[in-house]
């Protein structure tokens, strides 16, 4: 089972519901993903749920990090979309 890191912004400007959508992805990633922090460790990719377009918390990122990164800023993928993108992106 590929292991993922879940980051969210800090919703200071949110266009959608992120917590919303975050249920509809771990439903869709079942048995696919399991979902850790970021300090955790034992991962390689991280899903960032930012609430808007200008996804802050990337900036804040070590440069040179060696994490793959998909970003969600809103909610018009379908959740399999968004987990086919995290799947796609190596195992660990």
């Amino acid at each position: 089972m590929k292991r993922v890191a879940l980051k969210y912004c800090g919703g200071c400007d949110c266009t959608y519901d992120r917590l919303e959508y975050a249920k509809k992805l771990k439903k869709a990633a079942e048995g696919h993903i399991e979902w850790v922090s970021m300090d955790d460790g034992g991962f390689d990719t991280i899903l960032m749920i930012h609430g808007c377009h200008v996804a802050c918390p990337e900036e804040n990122l070590e440069p040179g990090h060696p994490w793959r990164i998909v970003s969600v800023v809103d909610d018009r993928f379908a959740p399999e979309e968004i987990i086919q993108q995290l799947l796609e992106r190596g195992e660990k």
